[in-house]
């Protein structure tokens, strides 16, 4: 009961009151280039600047949309919040978390299962600093000693990646896969297909949306009903 307090009573809000600090200074600096230049006299006309909005725009409202629900499950509040403002969120904090928590034996989504993850998305973003700074240094260098195949096999860690969650998350869940990874494939399909007629940040936002959501509701109607 003690553990639950201190949870629930000091961790999580000082870790949303200092979350919502870091995250709007993190969207302050990201727009200090820009203000640099602005200052300097230096600005994009006005017509590529809308015409770069119009692009965009709708494509990043459906992942503001989608990917805090989606990864929320596996980051809990605090890997949320260092996961957005570090970034790489699906290829590298998601797996971490979820490979950390694994490894810990505890729950997604649990009390227990939030501790983990932000011990494991804390590392992964130290871990991850490190080797950024060594690939800026020397990345370049070490890759092109390396054999063609080893290059070549470098471009499947991503896919890779993916499918190991993938297949995770099947076994945890098989009914909900039965139902889900189709679903997955099916919207991939249109957003290559039938989708691409709508504009373009629909056709990339909607298949996503549409995966996310669908299988989100798919997995409490099976919960209601005591299947998983």
């Amino acid at each position: 009961m003690e553990n639950k307090d201190v949870f629930n009573g000091k961790f999580i809000p000082y870790i949303i009151k200092n979350g919502r600090r870091l995250n709007l200074l993190g969207v302050v600096l990201v727009f200090g280039p820009c203000l640099a230049l602005a200052l300097q006299g230096i600005l994009p006309p006005w017509e590529a600047l809308l015409t770069g909005i119009t692009i965009r725009l709708p494509m990043l409202i459906s992942f503001y949309i989608h990917e805090p629900i989606s990864y929320f499950a596996v980051l809990g509040i605090p890997g949320t919040y260092m996961s957005f403002l570090s970034g790489n969120i699906s290829n590298l904090r998601v797996p971490c978390s979820s490979v950390a928590q694994k490894a810990a034996g505890v729950k997604e989504g649990t009390k227990e299962g939030t501790i983990i993850a932000t011990i494991g998305i804390a590392i992964s973003t130290f871990v991850n600093i490190v080797i950024l700074a060594i690939g800026v240094v020397a990345g370049n260098y070490i890759i092109s000693i390396l054999p063609e195949k080893v290059q070549l096999a470098l471009n499947l860690l991503l896919p890779a990646l993916f499918a190991s969650l993938v297949a995770n998350y099947i076994r945890q869940k098989p009914k909900l896969a039965l139902f889900g990874v189709p679903l997955a494939f099916i919207m991939s399909f249109l957003g290559k297909g039938p989708f691409k007629a709508l504009p373009a940040g629909l056709a990339s936002g909607l298949p996503i949306l549409i995966a996310v959501f669908g299988t989100m509701g798919i997995g409490i109607t099976l919960a209601k009903k005591g299947k998983i």
